[in-house]
């Protein structure tokens, strides 16, 4: 039965014209879609021949059924025309660089999506992003497992226990596992629900007194308090690894805003990475670091206009003497 399994899982993907096939032929390792940019992004193209159509993408892609959808900067164009079907029922997905690859469960969730040189790689061969893609799949499986093994477990306790592993898998769970969750434990006693729905912007947008992420033109962000809270965040058990980092980059942010040096911010970026070095957040610290790690001291708002005050006050004073200089000539 084993040597089976391993059969069915070496196999190697297979392939659609259009999103709406792939998802009628998908079975559990559901659908891999590889978006590009045929009038905007040439090497979204280049791409497509040197990493989705090879063998080792079909490979990394296991079972899952996949296709490549063109997205045209100019729908209008006859070849946007001709290729509309392509995407079908598929609604335009959210990224904001090309080429994206997006994985999908068989009933059509969205549940990873790999895109840039930080998940998909800088080579021809897209290294990275086939390994990304096939741990995501795995990530994938497992999730199923676990979701299986919940529903025959009769046990309240190991029932969340189950379901909390399913939803720390590093993939966007579907709201069936909260609905699961709060319907198994409505009053969160055992806090999977908390660790669960935790919203790191809705969290820090508290603290910074404000809705929509834009702050009041008088407001006066207490460092010290938000770095107190969000410490807290950083060592609570009850929220999730890529959480935690959430919270903590948002603070670095906040810092880098308030004018922290570069040594500073790189010390936090490394704290923020040790948690979890496989998540978004993970891959990122060392571009991050980089980045901002770079970043010399510079002054406050405050101290600029007194700096430009104090300039000013000086050409004044330069201007005073030189007339006066010139009154002492004129008098002799």
């Amino acid at each position: 039965m084993c040597a089976l399994c391993c059969c069915v899982y070496a196999a190697a993907a297979e392939r659609a014209k259009g999103f709406d096939e792939a998802l009628s032929k998908a079975g559990s390792d559901g659908v891999a879609v590889y978006c590009y940019g045929p009038d905007w992004n040439p090497r979204s193209v280049r791409l497509l021949q040197s990493f989705w159509n090879t063998p080792a993408a079909e490979e990394a892609a296991c079972n899952a059924v996949m296709v490549a959808v063109p997205f045209y900067e100019d729908n209008s164009s006859p070849a946007a025309q001709k290729d509309s079907g392509i995407r079908g029922s598929m609604s335009a997905p959210r990224f904001q660089v090309c080429p994206t690859v997006l994985l999908f469960t068989k009933e059509g969730h969205l549940y990873a999506t790999l895109q840039g040189n930080d998940y998909l790689g800088n080579d021809a061969k897209c290294s990275l992003g086939l390994k990304n893609m096939r741990d995501k799949i795995h990530a994938l499986r497992e999730f199923q497992k676990l979701m299986q093994e919940a529903d025959a477990e009769e046990k309240t306790a190991k029932k969340l226990e189950l379901l909390g592993k399913a939803a720390d898998l590093p993939i966007d769970v579907p709201r069936e596992v909260i609905d699961r969750i709060t319907a198994a434990d409505p009053q969160d006693k055992a806090g999977y629900h908390r660790r669960i729905t935790f919203n790191a912007r809705a969290f820090m947008y508290e603290l910074m007194e404000t809705k929509d992420g834009f702050l009041k033109p008088d407001f006066e962000p207490d460092m010290q308090k938000i770095r107190k809270e969000c410490e807290a965040i950083f060592k609570s058990k009850n929220i999730r690894p890529r959480d935690k980092q959430a919270v903590y980059n948002l603070y670095i942010g906040q810092s880098r805003r308030e004018h922290v040096q570069g040594n500073r911010l790189r010390g936090m970026i490394r704290k923020s990475q040790k948690v979890d070095e496989h998540t978004d957040y993970g891959r990122l610290s060392p571009n991050l670091m980089k980045l901002w790690g770079s970043l010399k001291h510079r002054p406050t708002p405050e101290n600029r206009r007194k700096n430009a005050a104090a300039k000013r006050e000086k050409a004044r004073q330069e201007r005073s003497k030189k007339r006066a200089e010139r009154n002492i000539e004129i008098h002799k």
